[in-house]
């Protein structure tokens, strides 16, 4: 075990702890990358920092006796924490905030390494977790229109804003014209938004069992007329084994990184499994089909007002909202 990644970090918990007994101190795992940015994340005035891969054995003989003593509040980013030490602060009733990125992820002058331009912070489970509720899912299911101050204009400002500045999730991509790439359009278009095989909302939403092909599969025999295009997801593009699964069908296979916002123009239908682009497509007034159970997934189904369902994603991260992106 690392003295400096594991043992100093609580031995500094102990100290912070006892010259300031009576204020919450914050214990952060699995944000090493951001540690000069944890500070202006947390709620409390001090902090400590743990690696998340850590074992048994430090669990029961170093993070265990600190909780206890220490009693501070817990911070994961996303998941990453072994699963029995999250198991064991959500039976001790610890405050626990789970991190992840925000709805805007980065900007247009950032690259895939910049921090992220927002975050969103959920007390029960990260918001792609829908196998048990989380903050995000208890304001959609709760959350009333007519006595909780809703502003349907301002509401519909901010989606309208978000539309016309192409703002998505990831920004720093340049701009594509997919005209000369999808031709003349003379039939349905569908867009099949592929993702990272193993990634955690596949896991804890539902999408574990399918795979790109699967989803593929599916656009193919529910819409035998249509034009189907294929984006894999950025980050498997170098993963010639998940082209080579689809060259044989009748599809085109976007083998460039596109913006999603490029890639949405002239799509009429969008497929995917779980991912956060289902929901960016709804916003841009796309019909989206998902075969997993993201948190959007009623809004699939229903005739729901988008500006509604963005106003309470917004709400359920405020900082996502950057008119820097203008």
């Amino acid at each position: 075990m690392k003295f400096n990644a594991y043992i100093r970090p609580l031995l500094s918990g102990y100290y912070k702890h006892s010259c300031h007994s009576k204020q919450r101190l914050a214990l952060v795992v699995g944000m090493l990358p951001w540690r000069d940015m944890v500070g202006e994340w947390v709620f409390e005035s001090a902090h400590v920092q743990i690696q998340r891969h850590f074992d048994e054995r430090y669990f029961h003989r170093w993070l265990k006796p600190f909780i206890k003593r220490v009693n501070p509040v817990i911070y994961i980013w996303g998941y990453k924490a072994p699963d029995y030490f999250i198991e064991y602060v959500r039976a001790q009733g610890v405050d626990i905030f789970f991190l992840e990125d925000g709805f805007i992820r980065s900007g247009p002058e950032d690259d895939s390494s910049a921090p992220p331009l927002s975050i969103v912070m959920d007390s029960q489970a990260p918001y792609f977790d829908t196998t048990r509720p989380n903050d995000l899912t208890d304001l959609i299911a709760n959350f009333d229109f007519e006595q909780d101050n809703y502003d349907e204009v301002l509401a519909q400002e901010i989606l309208d804003y978000y539309v016309s500045h192409r703002v998505s999730k990831y920004n720093h991509q340049s701009y594509v014209d997919v005209t000369p790439i999808y031709g003349p359009k003379n039939k349905e278009r569908i867009l099949v938004l592929g993702q990272v095989p193993h990634d955690d909302s596949l896991k804890y939403g539902g999408g574990k069992d399918f795979t790109l092909l699967d989803v593929v599969n599916k656009a193919i025999k529910e819409n035998p007329d249509a034009q189907i295009i294929v984006k894999p997801h950025p980050m498997t593009l170098g993963d010639h084994s998940i082209i080579r699964t689809l060259t044989e069908l009748d599809c085109l296979i976007l083998t460039q990184s596109i913006h999603l916002v490029d890639a949405l123009e002239t799509i009429d239908h969008v497929y995917t499994i779980t991912s956060l682009g289902g929901f960016e497509a709804l916003l841009r007034g796309k019909k989206v089909t998902v075969l997993g159970r993201p948190f959007y997934k009623n809004l699939c189904k229903t005739e729901a007002i988008r500006h509604q369902y963005f106003l309470l994603c917004y709400l359920y991260s405020q900082q996502d909202y950057c008119v820097t992106l203008a």
